[in-house]
Parts: structure tokens; sequence; C-alpha cells
């Protein structure tokens, strides 16, 4: 039986996954990639090209190494835990070398056109036209399947803003910032408060005049490590966590996120509802404000020549430099606008992967999401799902139910979130893979470990939700998952021990330990009382009504 011919666009992040799951599927992938080596958005170059993606020189990663890396293949203990560009770079390329992946890779080809094939209802087949860069010749060839593995980060969104045009100073977008060289004294404003506008004006800041900050949100800032120098996603990114009712965890997350400084008298607190905002991860952005190199103002109101007005009247004079830090626009010039519809920046996509207006779900859109909490681990579970739809050993759901459910979700973002392309792809990482996996039949089976191996039970429910756990049970199960998921804190600390240090003490990690099990029971007392008062009609609850609100209250009180 001829095996089926898969185009993969790109060789970053994705499109490496892509290629592996699609060999894993018993597929043949074909990989265009327009770059001389892989690594996409992490092949760092020192100038930007308009239609490429883009980082600056100061680029490190979010997320932890042990939650970045992909579900069979550990990045090496040696590698620091929060990996700059060239670290992440490197690690690409052993997975691809690994997997023996550049054996399927066109390097310097570009995608020109994908279009469906004149049979495509009946094979779903596309046509793709594609040139070599060097040769400067043009191709096309026939495939069954199509998997986007470019990104989204490579046309710059720029919103309208009054007078910008008028503006007489330097205006970018942060895709074409590198580093801070040639804005030394400067005067410069920031818009945006994401991850990048808070790297790029907290580094500003040490060499600029004056660096402004404005949004139109708001932001909560979190930093890398948590309490005793952990990571701040092996305590956030857990299953334990996520079982919590929010309502019951609300209280404290918003006293934790308040712990290191007041959101609100640093003016950055977010104007929606707490757990609806997006946070931004930084070391550095809160001490910079309060080193008062960094001014954080309101949403642009008007430009002048070199002068900018906000939304509360306040003027910021003699700006040099604007720069966009408003995220991206989605772009896929090689495919047809009828192919992915887009509503108010919403992708129609089901599941956030498999365009809904499509007759046959033979094109996979990899990639279209602002996750809290890693990418990769996303990705690649797109592609497994992709690759197993594909090959024919999963069927989704009928066109009619994919296009409802990709209303409702619209809907829903409409009601609770401002129309950006930021907000309108959030998504919880676990959550979102967790139920990816859960349709694959690659979810942990966490009642078998809870009475098979309880240690590692604990861990698993406890302890980081590691990519390597969608590894452990159903298809691609890969025997060294568990050695992986068991070694995580090893491998977190082996970058740190560079030289024999003083004793100090394990009484954080001891107390760390009953902070869990101690909350774990009380939570659990808690929902297990509502839910006897709620089935016990019968009782005299007058004199009973106050314990959940008098055990919240002793809760309130131990964390403090």
């Amino acid at each position: 039986m001829t095996k089926k011919k898969v185009c993969v666009i790109g060789a970053g992040v994705a499109g490496l996954a892509g290629i592996k799951n699609s060999l894993d599927e018993g597929m043949e992938p074909v990989c265009f990639e327009k770059d001389d080596e892989v690594g996409g958005l992490w092949n760092y170059k020192d100038e930007s090209k308009e239609g490429d993606p883009s980082i600056y020189n100061s680029c490190s990663i979010n997320t932890s190494k042990e939650m970045t890396c992909f579900s069979d293949f550990p990045i090496p203990k040696e590698f620091p835990n929060f990996m700059a560009h060239r670290h992440f770079k490197r690690y690409l390329q052993l997975y691809a070398d690994h997997f023996k992946l550049r054996n399927y890779i066109r390097f310097r080809h570009v995608i020109v056109r994908v279009e469906q094939a004149e049979d495509f209802e009946e094979s779903g087949r596309w046509v793709v036209t594609y040139k070599n860069i060097a040769t400067n010749s043009t191709n096309k060839d026939t495939f069954d399947c199509i998997m986007v593995c470019n990104g989204h980060l490579h046309e710059p969104f720029i919103p309208t803003f009054k007078g910008l045009s008028n503006f007489t100073g330097r205006v970018l977008h942060t895709h074409d910032y590198k580093d801070f060289r040639g804005f030394e004294g400067k005067r410069v404003l920031v818009v945006g408060i994401g991850n990048s506008a808070s790297d790029v004006a907290s580094e500003l800041s040490r060499h600029a005049e004056h660096v402004y900050m404005s949004t139109r949100t708001g932001t909560y800032v979190i930093q890398r490590t948590t309490d005793h120098g952990v990571p701040f996603d092996h305590k956030a990114m857990t299953r334990y966590g996520l079982t919590v009712p929010f309502w019951l965890m609300k209280p404290f997350a918003f006293k934790r996120l308040n712990s290191r400084f007041d959101h609100t008298k640093y003016s950055l607190a977010p104007n929606g509802k707490f757990g609806l905002s997006v946070v931004t991860i930084s070391d550095d952005l809160p001490t910079r404000i309060l080193y008062g190199t960094i001014t954080v103002k309101p949403n642009v109101k008007e430009f002048k020549a070199n002068s900018v007005t906000f939304e509360d009247g306040t003027i910021a004079d003699n700006l040099d430099v604007v720069i966009l830090a408003t995220g991206f626009k989605f772009s896929f010039p090689f495919l047809d606008d009828s192919v992915v519809r887009i509503e108010n920046h919403f992708p129609y996509l089901h599941e956030l992967v498999f365009p809904v207006d499509l007759s046959r779900s033979t094109l996979a859109i990899i990639g279209l999401v602002q996750p809290f909490g890693a990418l990769p681990p996303i990705l690649e579970m797109q592609t497994r799902w992709a690759a197993r739809v594909f090959s024919g050993n999963f069927k989704l759901p009928p066109a009619s139910v994919m296009k409802s459910m990709a209303t409702k979700k619209h809907e829903f973002m409409k009601r609770h979130f401002p129309e950006s392309p930021k907000y309108c792809l959030q998504i919880h990482a676990v959550t979102y893979v967790d139920k990816i996996a859960g349709l694959i039949g690659c979810k942990p089976n966490l009642t078998k470990y809870f009475f098979t191996s309880p240690m590692f039970w604990f861990k698993l429910f406890f302890g980081p939700a590691a990519p390597p756990q969608w590894r452990l049970d159903g298809p691609g199960k890969w025997d060294g998952a568990r050695q992986a998921i068991e070694h995580v804190d090893e491998k977190t600390w082996f970058p740190l021990e560079t030289r024999r240090a003083g004793e100090g003490t394990t009484k954080g990690l001891y107390d760390g330990w009953i902070w869990l099990i101690s909350r774990s029971v009380l939570f659990s007392s808690v929902i297990f009382g509502v839910y006897w008062l709620k089935t016990h009609k019968d009782v005299n609850t007058e004199s009973i009504r106050s314990l959940p609100v008098q055990a919240i209250s002793l809760l309130k009180q131990w964390s403090s």
C-alpha cells in the first residue's frame, strides 16, 4: 500500500514534531524550510526580514526546560532551566539528529501556494507550489495532507493610533528589535505589556534616558522562579492544581500574585476580572519600575510630532522612539482566505487545529495558540493528533458539530476577552494538551498508577505535569517516560550545582510537602462538607452554614 504523503511547512518546533509524528503513523513527510537550518523562530539572525519570524538577542524561553521539552526527548540535564535562544536551538538540532529528521527536510525552499486538487472533494489532496531559493526554480507536487507549521509570529500587527503618522521619531515593531544599541540616551515608548514588551522595556531602561510603557489592559507579572528557586511552572502546572475549584483557589492565587509587589500600586493591575487576565513573565519589570527607569501609562490617545497623549490626559514629551509590542496577525499567504475563516481575530478551527469549513479534514494548522504554560508540548500534541487523523487512526466529529463548537468558543471569547490576536488564542497548556491526549488515548491513566504505584501516582498528581506524562500510556507510548518523570527534580538542580556549597537547610523542602499534604486534606474537607450539606436536606444548616466560610478564613490565616 502506498504511503500517504504529508507536506510539512516549516522546520521549527512544530515542523520537527510534524515530521516525527508523521513517520510514527507510517506516512511519508516532506518538510519545506525557508532557512538553511532547523529551528524556525529560534534560529536567531542579527537582522530581521519581512515575512520571517524574528527574536531579539536577549530572548530566552519563559518556561522551564522540564516543562518545555518534547515528550519523548528530554532536554539534556546540563542545559540551563530557562534557556537562551542559542541553547534552545541546539536542543532542536539534537532532536532532529536523534530522530534523523533532516532526511525529510528540503532546506532553502519556500512555499508559494497550497491549493485544493481538482479531485479534492473525493481525495482530499492538495497541490503545493514551492520554490527552490538556491536555483530560483518553481515546482509543483501533490500531497495527501498538509501540516501548516510556520507559526504566526512573522507578520506584525500594527494597531491604528491617531496621529502616529505625524510622529517624527523612529517607529518600529518588536519584530525588528534586536538589542539596546542605538537607543542609548533616548526617550522611548513601548506600546504593550506582554512578555516581549516587558523584556524590551526592561533591557532599554538600563541604557535609554527613560522608558514609558503603555497598556490598555494591564497585567499580572510573575517571575520565572518561586519559593526556594523552583521554576514557577513546576508549581503552577500540576494536576492537583487543576482539580481545585477556582472559587476556592482564587484568594490564595490573588495573594500570591501580589506577595512580591502590589500590582495596583505599581500601576500594573489588569482592568478585567481576576482569572481572565493574561499574565506576563518578567523577572525585571517590577524592579525597573521601582528604580524609576520605567513609567507605566494607560492606552495611547494621540501622537504628535514628538509627544504622546495618553487616555488619562497625561503627556510624554520629547519622545525619540516608539516600539510597538502589539503582537502579530494570523497570516497564511500561501492559502486561500476561505481555508481558514477568521472573524474579529478569531480563527474558526476545531480545537484550534482543523479548519471547520473544509469538506475534507486533510489540512491542520499547528501552533495558533497563546498558552499559559509551555508551547512545544502543545505543538507536539497537535501534530500527534493531526498525524492520527491523516493516517485514518482517528475520526473527527461531523463538520456541523465542529462548526458549532467553534462558534460557541468564539462567543465565549467575545464575552470575556478584548478583541485582539493575543486574547483570542488563550488556553491553559496542561488542560488543552490533556484534552487532545484524551481524544488520542494517550492521557496518563492516573487510576491505574494510584493502585499499582502510589508513590509514582503522587508524583504525577502533585508534581509538575511534565510532557513525558503523555507518553506513559496509549498510542506513541515511550519506555523511557517514567524514568524521565522521576528525574525531573534531579535534572532541574543539576546545572546549578557548580561548586561545593555550604550545607544550608532543607527545611523549605520539607515545609513544601507539609504545605501540599495539609492543604490537600483541608481543600478536600471543605469540598466534601459542601457536598454533604447539599445532599442532607433534613439537617438544620443554620448553625453550620458558615463552616465553609470559616474554613476558607482559616486557610487565609494559615497561608499568611
